[in-house]
């Protein structure tokens, strides 16, 4: 391919006569209205190897709190493929309503079968150790039956004299190498104190192995909100430290630790050369290669600042790789990101979080985000809104999951108020099916991506040592789920998504589905053309009708076509079209093939 032909086939739709792909938008609730909260903080996508519960299809780990806050819990609810609830399992007590109950994380287990679940609860009616404390992680492993195995709070071993610690832990991973647990987040020894770095590492039986805590020499709070493990054991994580310039608190910055399997401090630094940024979520690309992506408060010509995208390509010592932002208009943050390795350090990258740039109403919208970098280059393949199909003031992805071949699922969170009265909550399960190119319950955008730079800052961490125990937990019964469909149909694939690793593998061009009964295999092949601005478009066997072949841009807009009356291989031209995302359609009235190609 030349320098005049920058096309890539990105897919194949299946053939809509027999087999429809299916993009998604189902709501979940815990009762009618007119008040209730239901928030999910995590989503799991697992069908267990069991025959108690050939169902499940996944998982959401949520708050679940209507207005009479005696009920409220932290529950785990379960879920067949089509997004029906089957059943909750655990519930730990805590009687408390939101912001005072957070579920955080939920991670299937690599080195066993079941589950790790995190949650957090301020001010809880039960005690630790016999004394009310201000607020407690809640740690449960569970088995593959939903069972639990232990459950546990974690705090001081001298509780009566820390009685008004804050102890929030908001990310968990389980150990590749040892199946240890490793958590990570904040920790002050009151709530109106400076906030430090939080890590701790547990046995796969919950008990604590060491627990520190991190100075940093700028005398400003920080806060862990993500960590993964590096390729020699060590740790990294991301989140924010502070500018407080001698106050309590100020603007974020992106900050980067590399710990010791044992907790001990390699690096550590922060991010500069913005008014505010955040790391959010940080994956491992390579042993000793991370991605982190959050946002980055830019300042625009006309002075006033624009929240990007941010996606930094982190070395282990801390220096980057590279940078980029992407945005549009309004304000975009990147809470969760998963790649695709495919080779020779070029990647697939996806994301979710949320944008306002597209929409008045809701206030912000949950996105599905899908970029190829090639490591010192980012270009954008989709970014995919899900239009509200209810009334609500903003929505936010949270996190994205595999879910089956090429198929990602979103858990987002919505707002609303009802009558007047107070907010109440909802989550939604997002399906963007990319061998759906139809445009069904999604829209398509084109926000720009720009390189950027920023200045590593060394923060001189210090790990010092907290005197941890662990708490039994108690369990009381929840609410049912209800969902409701809001758009299409939901389909997750747990066993592709499980079987092919945390991404499902590229679809080749000519890898069209199977056909079931009644139906033949796929008519028609797309590649480039080599030698022009083209592509050739060649069928598989003779043609019995006319065919039409249409080229649609990235809103499905219909922008060209032509027809074909015979089996030879035809041109197409995307001469005069900018850059972009397209659709070629090709088909007659019985029979349908979409593939999409991107132009750079």
């Amino acid at each position: 391919m030349n320098k005049f032909l920058p096309l890539f086939i990105i897919g194949v739709l299946m053939h809509f006569s027999h087999v429809k792909a299916q993009n998604a938008d189902y709501l979940y609730y815990n009762q009618a209205l007119p008040y209730h909260h239901y928030k999910a903080a995590g989503i799991v996508i697992d069908t267990p190897a069991s025959a108690s519960s050939p169902k499940q299809a996944f998982l959401l780990w949520s708050a679940n709190a209507p207005a009479d806050s005696t009920r409220s819990t932290l529950s785990l609810d379960q879920f067949d493929a089509n997004g029906n609830f089957l059943q909750q399992r655990v519930i730990p007590q805590t009687g408390r309503t939101l912001p005072y109950l957070l579920p955080k994380k939920i991670i299937r287990m690599r080195k066993g079968n079941g589950y790790y679940l995190l949650g957090y609860v301020i001010k809880s009616p039960n005690p630790v150790g016999g004394v009310g404390v201000y607020s407690t992680p809640v740690v449960l492993r569970l088995d593959k039956l939903l069972n639990p195995v232990w459950v546990e709070k974690l705090h001081f071993a001298a509780v009566s004299v820390n009685t008004e610690a804050l102890i929030e832990y908001n990310d968990i991973i389980e150990s590749e190498l040892t199946g240890e647990i490793i958590l990570a987040g904040r920790y002050s020894p009151k709530p109106t104190a400076i906030t430090r770095v939080l890590v701790t590492r547990l046995k796969a039986s919950g008990t604590i192995l060491w627990n520190y805590v991190y100075k940093i020499n700028t005398g400003c709070s920080a806060n862990a909100l993500s960590l993964t493990e590096a390729g020699d054991g060590g740790i990294v994580l991301t989140g924010y430290t502070e500018e407080c310039n001698g106050s309590i608190s100020g603007p974020q910055q992106t900050l980067f630790f590399h710990l010791k399997s044992g907790g001990t401090v390699v690096n550590s630094w922060m991010y500069t050369g913005n008014p505010a940024s955040a790391g959010y979520k940080i994956i491992k690309r390579e042993k000793d290669q991370f991605l982190i992506t959050g946002y980055l408060d830019q300042v625009v010509p006309t002075g006033l600042t624009n929240k990007q995208i941010q996606l930094l390509d982190v070395k282990q010592d801390g220096t980057l790789n590279s940078m980029f932002l992407t945005g549009d208009k309004g304000y975009e943050t990147g809470n969760d990101l998963i790649l695709k390795d495919l080779g020779n350090n070029v990647y697939y990258l996806y994301f979710t979080g949320y944008t306002s740039s597209y929409y008045q109403q809701p206030a912000t919208e949950a996105y599905f985000g899908w970029f190829k970098y090639d490591v010192g280059s980012l270009n954008l393949i989709e970014f995919n809104t899900f239009p509200a199909q209810v009334s609500y003031y903003n929505r936010t992805g949270v996190a994205i999951k595999a879910a089956g071949k090429d198929k990602f699922a979103i858990l987002a969170n919505g707002d609303y108020k009802s009558n007047g009265g107070p907010a109440n909550s909802f989550s939604n399960v997002l399906v963007r099916d990319l061998q759906s190119g139809t445009g069904d319950c999604y829209k398509a955008h084109q926000p720009p991506v720009e390189p950027y730079k920023q200045a590593p800052k060394d923060l001189g961490a210090k790990e010092d040592v907290l005197d941890f125990k662990e708490y039994t937990e108690t369990f009381k019964k929840g609410l049912k789920v209800y969902a409701e469909k809001l758009c299409g149909q939901l389909v997750i694939d747990a066993a592709d998504a499980l079987n092919a690793g945390i991404i499902e593998k590229a679809v080749p061009v000519n890898d069209a589905p199977q056909a079931t009964s009644g139906h033949q295999a796929a008519l028609v092949k797309v590649y480039p053309n080599p030698a022009t601005s083209q592509i050739f478009v060649e069928f598989t066997r003779p043609v019995k009708e006319k065919i039409q072949i249409k080229i649609f841009g990235a809103d499905m807009r219909l922008l060209r076509q032509q027809e074909a009356s015979d089996h030879t291989r035809k041109s197409v031209s995307l001469d005069g079209l900018p850059a972009g995302l397209y659709f070629i359609q090709v088909g007659s009235r019985s029979h349908q093939e979409i593939f999409k190609i991107r132009k750079d």
